[in-house]
């Protein structure tokens, strides 16, 4: 005996539930697509933000301590943002390294990335670095 097997189309409720099936298994997909899309704009925008601050610090590293020049646009050319630079000396350093006869004295340059449309500063670099101009006037 062969037995035949009939072929029944599905029905709509049939097909309506493996739509919902189909659809709640790729939402997390895509929001993890989402989240790691995000993810990724928002470190591209770091990168770019640490690049910019690392160019102008190559350039002030350059320059004297005093009143140093800061990057023209040939240089540092960013449509809406500016470099701000000042040199502060640095504190709460151990007395045992302070005070010695012909030292150097420490600073920090403090490298601001200015936003210019809203004046806020978007990301600050510090560096340390000796003043070898004061050992030279002596």
């Amino acid at each position: 005996m062969t037995r035949r097997r009939c072929k029944r189309p599905l029905t709509l409720v049939e097909v309506v539930v493996s739509m919902a099936i189909l659809a709640l298994s790729l939402v997390p997909f895509l929001s993890l697509a989402n989240s790691a899309q995000l993810r990724m704009a928002k470190a591209r925008e770091k990168w770019i933000r640490f690049h910019m601050l690392s160019q102008a610090a190559e350039y002030l590293m350059l320059q004297e301590m005093e009143d140093p020049e800061l990057p023209g646009p040939d240089f540092f050319d960013y449509p809406g943002y500016k470099i701000m630079c000042e040199y502060k000396t640095v504190e709460d350093l151990p007395e045992d390294l302070t005070g010695l006869l012909g030292q150097a004295e420490l600073q920090c340059c403090v490298i601001e990335l200015v936003d210019t449309n809203t004046g806020e500063v978007v990301d600050t670099l510090y560096i340390d670095r000796i003043n070898y101009d004061e050992i030279n006037e002596e």
